[in-house]
């Protein structure tokens, strides 16, 4: 009976076309799976690629509307703008920020040797030494060894990829409309009006994103530098710049910042390191807890636990730079999820910020 079912089944028109459906499904849903894995490395640059032309093409049209120049002139207004205050920092600051940065380099080594000292000088420390005596820190550090290794000799492919990133955005900033539009027509038919949404709400969030973020690094660089200087902090140039691009980072970024500053201040005292500690960590708190909340007031906001698991994912996924952009991308999937359920329910509300 049930060999009869399946034949009458078969010799319908919607089953086979059914069946076959779901078989295209599951060999593309494989296909995508294994293109993942493979291109683990690539993705992110893909990404970064997407959001430094969003960028670039958000100042481009803002400085071809308050100037009345096309388009291109614009893009490359802003590129030789970027490339001359780049070099006109570095003629003033260049020589200051390389003599602090070589102290920072000497400072944090001989800070870790000074603590390993006072460890190894403390009851403790001596019983914890006895409890590690047998440990053969050789083989410990290979591991360590051989990633260190293995990021100086990815220098040169970096930079390579940087690069392309580079060429990359200049292409899809120069004619964004012709991408989008490529991007719609491989899109199912069904399906074209919600992913336009998507693309047009996402790169606008991502541009808001990119302005709230380059004020939150210049103040936190700019508060750090400041209480760093007035706090007598050896290196405060290097220290603020470090501490600014770390706040690029949510909530990491802070805690790697202010361990840097400590160790760097600490062989100069300890109440210089915690004078740096608090230094830092009083920028980012200001940054964080003030500036921050009131630049996102009016944009898109991703919760705190939400973001924080987002990190640890992207950062499982592709290392160090998915912990980099881990907060553009989980902007990108809260627009594509509000796509997706506002389309699911018509009777919800447009959100006030699109």
């Amino acid at each position: 009976m049930k060999l009869n079912f399946l034949t009458k089944n078969l010799e319908q028109p919607d089953f086979v076309a059914r069946a076959v459906t779901v078989a295209f499904v599951a060999a593309a849903a494989v296909v995508l799976a294994f293109l993942f894995w493979r291109l683990s490395e690539f993705i992110p640059i893909v990404f970064a690629t997407i959001v430094l032309a969003i960028g670039w093409r958000g100042a481009a049209e803002g400085f071809g509307r308050r100037f009345g120049i096309s388009p291109g002139l614009s893009l490359l207004a802003v590129a030789v703008g970027l490339i001359a205050g780049t070099a006109a920092t570095l003629m003033a600051f260049g020589n200051q920020l390389i003599r602090q940065y070589d102290e920072v380099a000497l400072d944090i080594p001989a800070a870790i040797a000074l603590i390993e000292r006072l460890v190894e000088e403390h009851p403790w420390g001596r019983f914890v030494e006895k409890l590690v005596l047998d440990v053969d820190y050789s083989k410990a550090a290979a591991p360590i060894a051989r990633h260190v290794g293995a990021a100086l000799g990815s220098l040169g492919g970096g930079l390579a990829l940087a690069a392309l990133a580079i060429i990359g955005a200049a292409y899809l900033a120069a004619d964004p409309k012709g991408h989008i539009e490529g991007v719609v027509a491989l899109t199912p038919v069904q399906h074209r009006t919600k992913m336009m949404s998507f693309l047009h709400r996402s790169g606008a969030s991502l541009r808001q994103w990119m302005v709230i973020q380059l004020y939150v690094v210049v103040m936190n660089a700019v508060f750090a530098g400041v209480a760093l200087w007035a706090f007598g902090v050896p290196a405060p140039l290097a220290l603020a710049t470090i501490s600014g691009a770390l706040a690029f980072i949510p909530y990491i970024g802070s805690i790697i910042a202010i361990l840097v500053g400590a160790l760097v201040a600490l062989p100069h005292g300890g109440e210089t390191a915690a004078l740096a500690a608090l230094a830092i960590g009083g920028a980012s708190f200001i940054e964080g807890y003030l500036i921050t909340p009131f630049l996102q007031s009016r944009s898109l906001s991703v919760p705190a636990v939400v973001l924080l698991f987002c990190m640890l994912a992207f950062g499982a996924l592709f290392g160090a730079m998915g912990v980099v952009l881990a907060v553009p991308a989980t902007v990108v999937l809260s627009v594509a999820y509000d796509v997706v359920t506002r389309s699911a329910s018509p009777s919800l509300p447009h959100p006030r910020s699109e």
